[in-house]
């Protein structure tokens, strides 16, 4: 081969030239596709270690449920330990001036005058004394409820199969056992009774100390349960206080249910239409940003994920917010609320009450005479003032709708309080966790 034939190969557009600038393009192109692969390997592998780290290190969804439920008893029920604690030694001395029969006492039951009431028991008895029987209607509440359970458990099959067999032996078995519901008044009335003695005897002008031992308490008790004969000398008497207490037992239980039921489902309502707009919100951004952002070809199962993920968050907030930590506040705020409403309407006729059931205990040291329920509302609106006679104590009244506002805003302060300690708005997650997925979604 001849230096020009050589040299014509070599010069540009030559065979040679050409052959070697496509191997090198090929050489660079697999290098290029092996370094690629390479890349998504390692962002793979990158994915499915933070996604093992934000998933198999969060807490399930069911122990978060049963802490959030264990919290929300412990919450509920010291809120309402704490309600009948604290609120007990106003609700004492209210019945304390309701009971004793006093003329223009709606001038002098001031707010400052129940504060000076109840600093002068205290001076004068210590906490002991601001705690008159206490344990008395806890007592009396926990057999009325066990009484009630019992007898719906032996009654429930008995009208069920009544009703089988007729209709009017049904409604006849119905009214039996409404008749038996009513039958645990009697045991009770002397223990409320009694109890009601123990807050209004002291050394005073108006009273006088009648049970001083637990052996006067049980004295007292089994001679009010044989008043409760017919042929007993102190029956009549026991008697007016005791129907009209019974009514009034009805009655304000019926009031209370109705103003609760009425008062949660307004704020159910209200929550709900919250919630679904809140949903809406949500929804319409998920679908808005699933429409604008472009899906990698090698991450469609994380993306799927992450799809199902947000879907199923909206069923998953619904059912952490029926726990007992999301719903105990509601409930006790509603029953705080109706238990005011319903003691506020029927205040004049408890005024009524407590005077008949003092009567005759000797509790009183200018013992009354009043000869039933309608004498003693006469009596009341002629000699003690009017209408304004049928509400003494209304300052102390005012004082423990205040302590009442004071413990509900408590239990809703801790309530926030709990809430941000066992969760992150949106989710439940440790700060490593949503750290984690943070860089999930960042490498995504």
């Amino acid at each position: 081969m001849t230096l020009s034939a050589y040299l014509g190969l070599l010069s540009l557009g030559s065979t040679i030239q050409t052959r070697y600038n496509a191997e090198c393009q090929e050489e660079e192109q697999q290098e290029l596709d092996a370094l690629r692969a390479m890349a998504q390997h390692i962002s793979a592998a990158e994915i499915d270690t933070v996604s093992a780290v934000s998933i198999h290190h969060a807490p399930s969804e069911r122990r978060v449920e049963v802490r959030e439920n264990i919290t929300g008893v412990v919450l509920a029920i010291g809120t309402m330990v704490a309600n009948y604690s604290l609120c007990f030694p106003i609700v004492a001395a209210r019945h304390r001036l309701q009971a004793v029969p006093t003329y223009q006492s709606y001038e002098r039951d001031t707010p400052l005058y129940g504060i000076q009431t109840i600093l002068y028991t205290y001076r004068h008895g210590g906490i002991r004394r601001l705690y008159p029987g206490f344990g008395l209607g806890l007592i009396g509440q926990t057999l009325s409820a066990t009484y009630e359970s019992g007898l719906n458990q032996v009654m429930s099959p008995l009208i069920a199969s009544a009703n089988k067999t007729n209709t009017l032996l049904g409604s006849l078995t119905a009214l039996l056992a409404k008749g038996l519901a009513l039958f645990v008044n009697i045991p009770l009335y002397p223990l409320y009774r009694n109890a009601l003695i123990l807050r209004v005897q002291q050394v005073s002008p108006s009273s006088q100390i009648v049970i001083d031992s637990p052996h006067d308490f049980i004295r007292l008790y089994k001679l009010d349960l044989r008043a409760f004969w017919p042929g007993n000398e102190h029956h009549r008497q026991l008697m007016n206080g005791f129907i009209p207490s019974c009514a009034l037992n009805l009655i304000t239980e019926r009031l209370l249910i109705y103003i609760y039921r009425h008062l949660f489902q307004s704020f159910s309502n209200n929550s709900n239409s919250t919630t679904t707009t809140g949903t809406t919100a949500a929804t319409i951004d998920h679908s808005s940003e699933n429409l604008t952002t472009a899906t990698p070809s090698g991450a469609g199962h994380s993306t799927a994920s992450a799809s199902s993920t947000s879907l199923a968050s909206p069923h998953s907030k619904k059912k952490r917010e029926s726990t007992v930590l999301h719903t105990f506040y509601p409930e006790i705020a509603c029953g705080v609320i109706s238990s005011i409403l319903t003691r506020a309407l029927s205040y004049p006729v408890e005024t009524v009450i407590y005077k008949l059931m003092v009567q005759d205990t000797g509790v009183l040291t200018a013992n009354t005479d009043y000869r039933g329920f309608l004498d003693c509302v006469k009596r009341t609106w002629y000699e003690e003032g009017g209408w304004k006679a049928f509400y003494p104590g209304w300052g102390i009244g005012v004082l423990e709708i205040g302590m009442g506002y004071l413990i509900l805003e408590a239990s809703w302060w801790a309530y926030r309080a709990t809430q941000w300690k066992l969760q992150v708005p949106g989710t439940s997650d440790t700060r490593a966790v949503r750290k984690a997925r943070k860089l999930r979604e960042r490498l995504l």
